[in-house]
């Protein structure tokens, strides 16, 4: 498994994904959820091991992943006047995107 190349992978379409979404303040939004998954990487590919493994489930590895939700605050979307909904709801996209590109990758 080449997990460097998973993670720029998902690096690449996350950014994609802000700079759709959010457009001209995709920039600090960006910068604040890279560091995010850079901070993640270590427990992504601990679980991507684990699962490819055989270790822990996919309903597992979703759990975890979910876990990782409530850490992840972004503050630019806060000051960008988006709403808590709003935002929980591009945060479920982001650990579903990393879910299925993982369980792709596995």
């Amino acid at each position: 498994m080449d997990f460097e190349k998973l993670y720029k992978e998902l690096k690449t379409e996350i950014g994609s994904m802000i700079k759709d979404k959010f457009g001209e303040e995709s920039q600090a939004i960006s910068d604040e959820v890279s560091g995010f998954v850079d901070d993640s990487k270590d427990k992504l590919k601990r679980w991507a091991k684990l699962f490819a493994e055989g270790h822990i489930s996919k309903e597992e590895l979703n759990l975890l992943l979910k876990s990782q939700k409530d850490l992840f605050v972004i503050q630019s979307l806060h000051k960008a006047g988006v709403s808590k909904i709003a935002l929980g709801h591009f945060k479920n996209k982001i650990v579903t995107l990393i879910f299925t590109k993982l369980i792709a990758f596995i």
